[in-house]
Formats: structure tokens, sequence, C-alpha cells
């Protein structure tokens, strides 16, 4: 029995690798698919609907038992899947706040999943775990953010705003999740509420506070919220600002709630996800002062630094309490360095992919002068939109805090706001069909309103002026309904 095992294990067989020469061959035939694919991004279209049916017959296919090419799969992945694929990275794609990745970033991307290097422990990963907390500190003095602090790089802004929600739930100890009160504004990011969730706190532990007419939170509300919860024996816990919400990009008047939460000794939580970075510009700096202030911070490096989907970033101020939060046991842990920084012991995960090697190469290799100028000319794109979309009386604009255009149509003097809606949402569909740009569609004080997104290191100032002309070219224009009385225009 043992002689079979042997001829077994001995017996040659086909590597998974190809040879030397062929991966060079193949990996060049990559890079220079992915370029072409970049160049002609412009002529190509923004993205489509399509339904299951339609999609799997384009790309489902049995199981294969036996392989098939590399080049076959190239060639599959950029004929069949690229084309009905929504292109994110492309210079009109306005839909939602992107992921733009730099040709910087994706070489980043590249060596992180060529050398697969772990980045779990100093012990599997001493060199790595060595560069991200460079980088960490790195992004910290860039926005003048405690030096001492710790964090860890994170999937994305859901993962980050759970870590600090998690280390503001270990600072209360074991009343948090009988008594804790959470506080986000109506503007905050759905992922605050699925990560209370998931640390197990109550749907009654969220309060939402009201925003102004800017959709920034209301420190008076705030106040009055902490102390009829204190006063009912509850126990504020945390309150979860915003440096740029998703719906607009409005910014939390970040220093008044720095103060409150100063006052009620409250963990001061802020999602900077999307607007974080704004702050290393001349034009956001002063906005987004208040920042600095927080207790926890969660930033996405995939938006406005410009890295590949899938690069987050949480900062703590107290890195003990932070990996007190995430300690992990385990007999198979006891190799590890105490004395080391053991990233496992900063976040959930235990096997991490070198994500910080994306991050690095593009600070690295472009610097952070570079990366503010190009932040700043986004802000000033997403300015020229709105002043574009403004010479249009048919719509109302909301003017950008950073680079978010949010408008819709303007509803006529017999029209019910359904109808108007109805409006915005054939528009929405119109540009997409025409493969020209992308839009979403929002609600803000109970109103549909459409978004324009500019966050792309790629879109230029004709393309700003291209998908203008492709909104108003598309506007549709009221129905009078003679049943609905006159009324005022809002």
């Amino acid at each position: 029995m043992s002689d079979d095992r042997d001829r077994d294990t001995d017996a040659p067989r086909q590597s998974l690798d190809p040879v030397a020469e062929d991966m060079r061959r193949i990996g060049y035939e990559c890079v220079d698919r992915i370029v072409d694919h970049w160049q002609t991004l412009p002529q190509q279209a923004v993205g489509r609907r399509g339904s299951r049916s339609e999609y799997d017959a384009l790309i489902d296919e049995p199981l294969p038992e036996q392989p098939v090419s590399l080049e076959d799969c190239l060639a599959y992945f950029f004929e069949r899947v690229i084309p009905g694929s929504t292109r994110v990275n492309h210079p009109r794609f306005h839909a939602h706040i992107p992921c733009p990745s730099s040709y910087a970033g994706a070489l980043g991307g590249m060596l992180a999943a060529g050398t697969n290097l772990f980045s779990g422990s100093w012990l599997g990963g001493a060199t790595i775990c060595a560069l991200e907390l460079t980088v960490l500190r790195w992004i910290a003095e860039m926005l003048g953010y405690d030096a001492t602090a710790g964090g860890i790089l994170t999937s994305g802004g859901s993962m980050a705003n759970l870590v600090g929600l998690a280390t503001a739930r270990t600072r209360a100890g074991r009343e948090a999740l009988e008594r804790g009160v959470i506080y986000v504004s109506r503007e905050g990011h759905g992922s605050l509420n699925k990560a209370a969730s998931i640390l197990g706190f109550p749907a009654e532990a969220i309060r939402e506070i009201n925003v102004d007419q800017h959709f920034r939170m209301r420190p008076d509300e705030l106040q009055s919220a902490i102390q009829v919860d204190r006063s009912q024996g509850r126990l504020p816990l945390v309150v979860a600002a915003n440096a740029g919400t998703t719906n607009t990009g409005a910014i939390d008047p970040l220093p008044q709630i720095a103060d409150l939460c100063d006052e009620h000794g409250v963990w001061f939580h802020i999602d900077a996800a999307y607007g974080g970075f704004a702050a290393i510009t001349p034009q956001a700096r002063d906005r987004l002062q208040g920042m600095t202030r927080a207790d926890s911070l969660t930033l996405d490096p995939h938006k406005w630094l410009y890295c590949p989907m899938g690069t987050g970033c949480a900062l703590v101020r107290d890195v003990t309490l932070l990996e007190q939060t995430f300690s992990a046991q385990g007999s198979y842990l006891k190799d590890l360095p105490t004395d080391e920084v053991n990233f496992l012991e900063r976040g959930p995960e235990l096997s991490r992919p070198a994500r910080v090697l994306a991050v690095w190469m593009v600070i690295r290799s472009i610097g952070r002068a570079a990366l503010a100028d190009q932040i700043d000319q986004d802000l000033r794109l997403a300015r020229l939109a709105a002043e574009l979309l403004g010479q249009d009386d048919r719509l109302e604009v909301i003017e950008p805090e950073l680079s978010i255009v949010a408008f819709r149509h303007r509803r006529s003097p017999r029209e019910t706001e359904s109808a108007r809606a109805a409006r915005d949402a054939t528009l929405m569909e119109s540009t997409l069909a025409s493969g020209e740009l992308m839009l979403s569609s929002t609600t803000l004080g109970e109103r549909s309103t459409l978004r324009m997104v500019v966050m792309n290191h790629r879109t230029t100032a004709d393309d700003i002026r291209r998908s203008v002309a492709g909104i108003r070219d598309r506007i549709v224009d009221a129905i009078p309904d003679p049943a609905q009385p006159i009324r005022p225009e809002d």
C-alpha cells in the first residue's frame, strides 16, 4: 500500500504555473490589454443595464474539467466580460463615488498579488507590516492627525466604520450593548447601521439626528438628544459624523460636534471615507479641520488616493484600545512576537493581503503635492459642472461642498412631486442608455434628486462639458396637469 502512495507522489505532474518564458509573454499581453482598455475608455460606453439571463447567456459556461489556455482566458475576459460591465474608471462615470484606480495603484495591486505577501502578523510578514506602519504614519501626517495613533488598512470604508465602532464599544465595557446609544446623521452612511448590528447593538441603539438645509448634522439637536438619553438612563456612546456625505458631500460641523463629544465624554467617530483626503488641498482644508479631533477616523484610499478598489483605512487615536478590541487567541498564534505589531490584533482579519502596496506605490510615486493638486482639480471640475447645469432654468442645482453635484428637474406650477420625480428617473435612465455618461439618484428632503459625482484623475473639463450637454439634451419637459392647482415652484 505504501509503495502505491510513493509511486503516486513521485509521478510527474503538470505544474500549475507555465514555464517562465510563457509567464512573461502572457503577463505582457495582460498589461497591454489593460493599458489599451484605459486608453480607449473615453470611447467606450460607461455602462448599461442587463438581465441575469442576458449575462448568463454571455458568460456562463460549464465547470471546466480540462485546462483552457491563459490566452483564451484573457480574450474571454476582455471580449465578453468587459463590454457589458460598468466602467467605474470611465471619465464620465458620475453615478457613484467611484474607485478610479491609477496606474501606480494597479501596479501596487499587481505586486501584492504576484508576491502574495501575508500581512496579518509580524512573524508572517515583518517587512510588509513595517511598510503598512509607515504608510499609516504618512496618511496621518498628510491629514494632521495624531502621529501616535494606531491604524489598519481595511477592505473599505464599511469595515473601517466597524473598526471604529468596535473600539468605542470596548472603551465603554459591558454597558455598551446594554445602554449604549450611537448618534448618526440622517445623511450618514448605511454601513454605520450595519456595523452596529454586527457588533450586537439593537436597532433602538441608533439615534438619527436631523440635518440643516445644507444636509449637515445639527449640533443643537445632537446636544438635546444626548441630554435626553442620559436623563433616561441611557449611555451616550458614539457620535458618528460625516466628512463628506455620500448623497451631497456635505461636511458636518466637526469642531462643534467635537466640543459636544468632549463635554459629554462621548466617542467621536468621523466617517471621512469620501471627503477625508480632500483635507490635503488648500480648497477644503479649513472645512475639514475638525477631522483631526476624531477618536476614530474612516478613510478610503480607493477614492481620493486613486488606489484600487478594496482599500480602506481606519485610524484610532488610542492604539492600545484598538488592539484590546481585536486581541486574538489561539495556540497556533503562540509564536507571534508580543512586542511587535500584529495586524490581526487591529482588525477582524487574520489572513490579510498586502493591500498596503497599492497605497504605498501611489503615495511614493506620485507624492503628496501632486495628489493634492489632482483632488483640487476634481473640486474645480465639480464647480464647473454645477455652474453649467445651473445655467438651465429647467433644473435646480445644489451647490457642491466637495465634488458631488446634486440636481433635479424643476417642478412646474401644475405638476405633482411624483410626476416631477418620474422625470428625474427618465433622465437618469436615458443618460445611462446613451452610454455617454452615468448618473445616480437619491432622495433629499423627501424629494428625488440626481447626483453627478466628479472624482477621477481621467476626467477633463471637456468631459464635464460633454456630460452636462448630454444631461441638458435629455431633460424631460413637464406635461401640465389641468386637474392640479397652480402652486409656486419649490
